[in-house]
């Protein structure tokens, strides 16, 4: 592996639009599956992600995604090796980026999954989508209390 030191300092603890935005998440937990009759101890995967640098406009697909394991380091070292040599990368939070997006991109392209990955990616894909829907509601609403009051006074009801 290379050296992960050097690969640190390439990380930017602040956004800059000169630099690649990325993202490393932990997408399939370690776990015993069944093989051939016995259990066979998986690792944890991680997904990265990596968004070329702000041109223009923000570009809503990656440029890169990999997956590594057994630790985050790995999949740095993956992504890394899709970004052009001594280019700095900011490494985002699900919030900044689209983390299901990436998964299944990862899903779809990677040939050599194999089908508990696979599984768990799905799974991955799922949670995530339900993360961002209850963040939605969480976030945005039509609520006004103001106009609800003034419909329960002028109707006698409150929009459901």
């Amino acid at each position: 592996m290379p050296d992960i030191a050097h690969l640190r300092r390439r990380l930017v603890s602040r956004f800059d639009a000169g630099c690649w935005t990325g993202l490393i998440v932990r997408a399939i937990p370690a776990r015993e599956v069944p093989e051939r009759g016995g259990m066979v101890r998986t690792p944890d995967h991680y997904l990265g992600a990596a968004w070329p640098p702000v041109r223009e406009a923000p570009v809503r697909w990656p440029e890169a995604v990999v997956i590594g394991s057994p630790s985050p380091d790995h999949a740095l070292v993956e992504l890394f090796r899709h970004l052009p040599a001594d280019d700095r990368l900011y490494l985002a939070g699900v919030d900044e980026v689209d983390a299901a997006l990436a998964a299944e991109i990862l899903l779809a392209a990677d040939r050599n999954l194999e089908p508990y990955q696979r599984e768990a990616l799905a799974a991955f894909i799922a949670a995530e989508r339900e993360r961002v829907r209850g963040a939605i509601a969480d976030r945005y609403s039509d609520r006004d209390p103001e106009f609800e009051r003034f419909r329960e006074r002028v109707f006698g009801t409150t929009p459901r």
